[in-house]
């Protein structure tokens, strides 16, 4: 009897094992087919975005080593606590592959462009997964959450983000609702460092205007950041101006400029600094929420923007603190 117990016993957690060893399968943003033999714990970031979902997802444990310029970002920093993963480089400065194997990683995120194509190649040569991801829109991002979330078993913070982006996405909707076209404003984007350039339709801030009921008067301008003159500036007649925030003074600067007197009266609404709202991430839908409610102020009088805000950070981070709109002296 207790022969066949035990026996019955090792079976059992025989077909667990075998149920916890079950291969994931996963295709990345390129088509390539990603085979883990198990969720993966050891990640690396290579670049900004990629460190956002992954600390979103609560991999701040499993993340060895990160990439971009996010290292010394507020935002960053308050996630990863006393943790340290490497700086394994940037996409502008070069990321080191040398360092990226020493860490012995199990999955590497990297860039859907041609410097991160070679470098997913490489590191397969090498025995590394890694997974190309392109975050170039909302629906963009909802991929990479979901394929993220699924590499290292975090479907159900994924589910809980996704509910999150879809509960400000029909506070938006019902905010705008009854607005006609013609009562959309016009708005024009500010780079943060140069007034004269602008985000074209092709990028991933004509998306978060528009998703906010706001229409981009720099529509079928081609680019990235493409420059115009500001002749064509006052020729399109904004009604708004929407201003990436830095510690860069120049567009201050140039909307001192006399030829700038009309632009410069228009209401301005600043993406605050350090937000990671201008670019597609796990929180972009917040900034759409934060640039329609200060661009309709009375479609949206019934809703508590800052409530709203560290509602959604408590959900998608665990800590309403993380919210631009927070008060430091509620934070400390």
């Amino acid at each position: 009897m207790l022969n066949r117990l035990f026996s019955a016993v090792v079976i059992l957690l025989c077909g667990l094992s075998s149920v916890s060893a079950t291969p994931i399968h996963l295709v990345d943003q390129q088509g390539r087919e990603v085979v883990l033999e198990k969720p993966a714990s050891r990640i690396v970031t290579t670049f900004t975005p990629a460190n956002l979902f992954a600390l979103s997802l609560g991999l701040e444990d499993q993340l060895v080593g990160i990439g971009g310029s996010t290292k010394h970002s507020p935002f960053i920093n308050r996630i990863l606590g006393e943790r340290d993963p490497l700086v394994i480089g940037s996409r502008s400065a070069g990321t080191s592959l040398e360092t990226i194997v020493a860490l012995k990683p199990d999955l590497v995120l990297v860039f859907g462009k041609k410097d991160g194509y070679r470098l997913a190649d490489r590191l397969t040569s090498l025995g590394i997964a890694s997974l190309v991801i392109q975050p170039e829109s909302f629906k963009d991002s909802e991929v990479v959450l979901s394929l993220l979330a699924k590499a290292t078993g975090t479907e159900d913070k994924a589910a809980k983000i996704a509910a999150e982006n879809q509960r400000l996405a029909e506070i938006i909707q019902t905010g705008l609702k009854g607005l006609t076209d013609d009562q959309r404003l016009r708005a024009y984007y500010a780079n943060s460092s140069d007034l004269y350039r602008t985000a074209s339709e092709q990028m991933f801030q004509h998306q978060l205007m528009a998703v906010a009921g706001l229409k981009n008067v720099a529509t079928g301008v081609p680019g990235f950041y493409p420059k115009v003159n500001a002749e064509q500036l006052l020729l399109w007649q904004p009604q708004l101006l929407v201003r990436e925030s830095n510690d860069s003074t120049k567009v201050d600067e140039q909307l001192k400029k006399s030829l700038m007197t009309q632009i410069a009266e228009l209401p301005q609404i600043k993406i605050p600094k350090g937000s990671f709202w201008d670019m597609p991430s796990p929180m972009a839908m917040a900034g759409a929420l934060y640039l329609a409610a200060n661009a309709y102020p009375e479609q949206f009088k019934n809703i508590d923007l800052d409530a709203e805000m560290a509602h959604y950070y408590q959900v998608a981070f665990g800590d309403a603190c993380l919210s631009p709109l927070q008060e430091t002296s509620q934070c400390l």
